[in-house]
């Protein structure tokens, strides 16, 4: 695997957030989060807003999450992502893959590509930090 350049960073915080349960295997969450996203290269600028579902165990976490990023120039480009983390003293880790699927003629060389993502995440989920790699 070769991790191409840099196309993203971005700074969000928690929307809002519901424990839908609790089992032997972990706690189950579903949260929402509101980002700013800055594009690199060809990758454009704009807001995120996502919703995640995560199964929380014990020390690691999984997780799959959907959103749409509206770009500056007001394209939408709609995206789903897997994740598998831990908890890093008062930090959630994760690395993740996202694939986007707009129908923007722009950006539409998003739909073939995978990402890799590098997401960090207080333990509350209240806010995130995550850079994202084309995944060459």
């Amino acid at each position: 695997m070769a991790l191409g350049e840099k196309v993203t960073e971005e700074k969000g915080k928690l929307t809002g957030m519901s424990i839908k349960s609790i089992t032997a295997e972990g706690m189950t969450i579903e949260a929402n989060f509101v980002g700013k996203v800055q594009g690199f290269g060809r990758f454009a600028s704009g807001t995120n807003m996502a919703s995640m579902t995560i199964l929380q165990g014990p020390k690691t976490n999984r997780a799959t999450g959907q959103g749409v990023i509206v770009t500056e120039d007001g394209e939408s480009l709609p995206w789903h992502m897997s994740l598998i983390g831990k908890i890093v003293g008062d930090r959630r880790k994760d690395v993740g893959i996202a694939t986007f699927s707009t129908l923007s003629q722009k950006y539409g060389w998003m739909n073939d590509t995978l990402f890799v993502l590098d997401l960090n995440l207080s333990a509350d989920l209240s806010e995130y930090t995550d850079t994202a790699y084309e995944w060459k």
